[in-house]
Formats: structure tokens, sequence, C-alpha cells
């Protein structure tokens, strides 16, 4: 097991080298990385005091906590802890904390966001709540075409057709909704759970946010919240005037 993280002090000795070298151009560049939400990663594959001093920012990929690789359902990208977790650290607010508590500012870290789902089919159609049996990933979408994953375009446009809704009942919610529809299911952040996870942002002092990706929302308005309703949500609570 050790010799799979090796890598760890040659990572952050290559970051280190990027930047002195972005340091040393006439016109200073940028430079950035995309990192793991996994506590196992984060323990033994980051030196992550010496990455965060030489990245100017973080990007933290709080998504695909769960999918069709656990063979039962379970959200995408929880924000809390959830009692019927399996790992008390699958969720967005451990991972960015644990991050700070590791040795990175506060203000590097820049919490990700799902514009998509991950999809399952379920082993029992009767069995649909979270941790449910399944036996694969959702029936690829039409825009998408990939097996277990819907865009959020693509999971609205099935909510409109009749799929049932069901949302956390914590207050707050500890993830955004998930749906179903016969042995189909899927779990998502709708407008409600992305405009929670902007405040936090805003209000714990985070770097900001970004999502993965763009062409996943809603861009041709297709179940009428508007254009880009979940990046417009994003812009209203952690654009330049709101901050």
């Amino acid at each position: 097991k050790e010799d799979r993280y090796k890598d760890c002090a040659a990572f952050a000795s290559w970051v280190s080298e990027i930047k002195s070298a972005f340091n040393s151009r006439p016109k200073k560049l940028l430079l950035s990385a995309a990192v793991s939400p996994s506590k196992k990663i984060m323990d033994v594959g980051y030196d992550i005091p010496s990455i965060a001093r030489d990245l100017d920012w973080i990007n933290v990929m709080t998504y695909d906590y769960h999918g069709q690789w656990d063979k039962k359902t379970g959200h995408v990208a929880p924000m809390y802890e959830h009692p019927d977790d399996d790992f008390y650290f699958f969720n967005a607010n451990f991972t960015m904390n644990y991050w700070v508590e590791s040795g990175c500012p506060k203000s590097k870290l820049v919490m990700g966001m799902p514009l998509y789902g991950q999809a399952f089919t379920l082993s029992k159609a009767n069995e649909h709540g979270l941790n449910a049996p399944a036996k694969a990933g959702g029936t690829a979408g039409v825009a998408t075409r990939a097996k277990g994953f819907l865009a959020y375009h693509e999971v609205c446009r099935l909510i409109k057709k009749g799929w049932t809704v069901v949302e956390d009942d914590a207050s707050p919610p500890r993830m955004g909704p998930y749906a179903y529809n016969g042995n189909q299911w899927v779990g998502y952040d709708d407008k409600a759970m992305i405009a929670q996870k902007c405040y936090f942002v805003r209000d714990e002092g985070f770097g900001g946010g970004m999502v993965w990706a763009l062409d996943l929302d809603d861009f041709r308005n297709l179940c009428g919240e508007g254009a880009y309703p979940l990046m417009n949500t994003m812009r209203e609570i952690l654009g330049p005037a709101k901050r």
C-alpha cells in the first residue's frame, strides 16, 4: 500500500518546481489543481501544507462520492453526513474542513458542485431508497449517452415526465434530491441544494465554487427554470457583487 502512494513527496516537489518556473516568467502564471475529496487519498497522497503553499487555488472535486461502482444507490454529492452512510467522511462538509485542518487556507479552496446525477438500475423496483441494491448503472441519457450518468437537463426532463422526487427530510438537507421511476434511480443537486452549498462556501469563507460541467446545466431552458438555472444560482450567491 505504501508503494502505491510513494509519489506523495515527488508530487509536492513537482508542484513546487512548476510554481518556481511560473514565477520566473515576465507575466506571472497562476497554478491550480483539481484534487480528490477522499480522506484516504488526502492522508497518503498529498503533502497538503506544501501544495497549499505553491498552488494559487485548489479545486476540490466534492462529487462522485457514490455511483454505480457501489452496487447500491447513493447520492452523487452529499453535503453532510447521513446516519445510513458507510463512511462518515463521504460528504462535502467533512472534505472541505479536512483540507483546512490538514493545512490548506480556506481562501485557496474551491468547492466542486455537480451539474449531473449518478444514476442506477435498481435490483428490485420496489426497493428505491438510499442504499437500495443496484445491479448496474442507470439507462444512458438521450444526450450524454453514458450509462450511470445523467446531465441535469436530462434529470429535470425525466422529472417533468413523472419521476418521483424524494427530498431529504433533515433541516438543513444533508443532500440534494433523488428521483426514481420503475427500476431507474438518480441522485442529483437541484437549485436549492446548489444554493445551500454556495451559502456554505460564502459564509464559511472558502475561495469559491466550481462545477462539472457547464454543458450539463439546462442551458436551453428545457424545464422552465430559465437557461442555466444552476449556474445562475451560483452567480447570484457567489458573484463578485455578493462576496
